[in-house]
């Protein structure tokens, strides 16, 4: 197996209704084509004279393979230096699986047009739904928001994810964009199918990677902030923990990248969205992010609506939850905060509630315990078959008690 990662000059290219920047590769002893793609009518913008893109998509999988980079085409003078003296670095003296390595290419100081757009992530959750609404009216004009960004690198997991992904941008494009006048941007790639890796401990490198490839279109991107500054950790599983490190040193002197609003916590997100109308109607924290209303039944509809009947609000947001079934229900909604209440958002929510001197009822904190055991006896399978996969002993089967 090669030492490196040979990035060859990228080139532009259409296909079809879309255009494509596009790099050859000597990656892992293969050679590959990895691209980004767009449509047409944003071909214009994406960068070909540099290798900025394609760097940042890769460095996660060079440093844990400890596989030099070796760049044909030259990087942008700014984010090479960031790379080299302090991401990469940092990276291999925190991570435990990330060794240091070279970054060997050429810079430029050839300054890019750009057009001056802001954009974010969109989901239609939480967090980037108080992105929107902070942004939207920006006090800098330069800083106000323009376009909503959607991309298949990682983040998405259907049989067809680029139909997926075009699904996504005529929902958004329909949605809220067409109600507040945004663009919608769609950016394909194949980073996933090349070089695979768990999203959570990528996504913040992924998402870096397909804006510098648009570096003509965008000069800011908002990347809404996960959790807390304050719960800031190098997580090896969980680039979200340490994104504050990444977006400071992926910055070019075309983009700019936010780590946003992580000084807000989820609760304290909510409570502000409570008051916001558009959040009403198009909130959408759901996992079947396809859907026009949120399902109501799964763990990011469940803590969120949670959360809002803590804070008094959840029948504002009857548009996009089924409010009466929660009523109905309660005290499975209860049950299930109760049984999840170590993690991070079910426990705000729980404490939202508390706040308000709503306490769970008896079946409930019953339902709750059932919930919990099933939880531990299915988590010791799944450790079961994890220590059979990597030969572990028959004899720790939880059912033979």
């Amino acid at each position: 197996m090669s030492d490196r990662i040979y990035i060859c000059t990228p080139y532009l290219e259409s296909a079809g209704e879309t255009a494509r920047v596009c790099a050859k590769l000597e990656l892992r002893g293969k050679r590959e084509t990895l691209w980004f793609s767009v449509d047409e009518k944003y071909g214009k913008y994406l960068v070909d004279d540099r290798a900025d893109a394609f760097v940042v998509g890769l460095l996660t999988t060079a440093m844990k393979d400890g596989m030099d980079i070796v760049c044909e085409a030259p990087v942008s003078r700014r984010l090479l230096y960031q790379l080299r003296h302090y991401l990469i670095p940092i990276l291999a003296a925190n991570l435990p699986g990330y060794h240091a390595i070279e970054l060997r290419a050429e810079s430029t100081d050839v300054k890019l047009p750009c057009a001056g757009a802001v954009a974010t992530g969109w989901t239609g959750g939480v967090d980037s739904m108080f992105t929107l609404m902070k942004t939207l009216h920006a006090e800098e004009p330069s800083r106000r928001l323009t376009h909503l960004m959607i991309a298949s690198n990682g983040a998405l997991e259907a049989e067809d994810n680029s139909a997926l992904l075009k699904a996504l941008v005529r929902k958004a494009e329909d949605g809220v964009a067409a109600e507040l006048g945004l663009s919608v941007v769609g950016i394909d790639s194949n980073i996933q199918e090349l070089v695979p890796e768990p999203f959570l401990a990528v996504a913040a490198y992924r998402h870096a990677a397909v804006i510098l490839a648009l570096q003509k279109l965008f000069g800011v991107y908002y990347s809404s902030a996960a959790y807390e500054f304050s719960r800031f950790s190098f997580d090896e599983n969980n680039c979200f923990y340490y994104e504050l490190v990444l977006f400071d040193n992926f910055r070019t002197d075309r983009t700019t990248f936010y780590s946003a609003y992580g000084a807000y916590s989820r609760a304290q997100k909510l409570k502000e969205l409570s008051d916001y109308p558009l959040a009403w109607r198009q909130l959408h924290p759901c996992i079947h992010i396809q859907s026009d209303r949120n399902c109501g039944r799964c763990g990011k509809c469940v803590r969120t609506m949670a959360a809002l009947y803590g804070l008094g609000t959840l029948e504002r947001f009857s548009d996009v939850f089924n409010v009466e079934a929660f009523q109905r229900d309660k005290d499975w909604y209860m049950a299930n905060v109760l049984a999840h209440r170590e993690s991070q958002h079910y426990g705000e929510a729980l404490m939202l509630m508390k706040q308000r001197g709503i306490e769970p009822s008896p079946a409930a904190r019953r339902m709750a315990q059932t919930m919990r055991a099933a939880s531990r006896v299915v988590e010791e399978h799944r450790q079961w078959l994890a220590d059979r996969l990597t030969g572990g002993r028959a004899g720790n089967d939880p059912a033979r008690g």
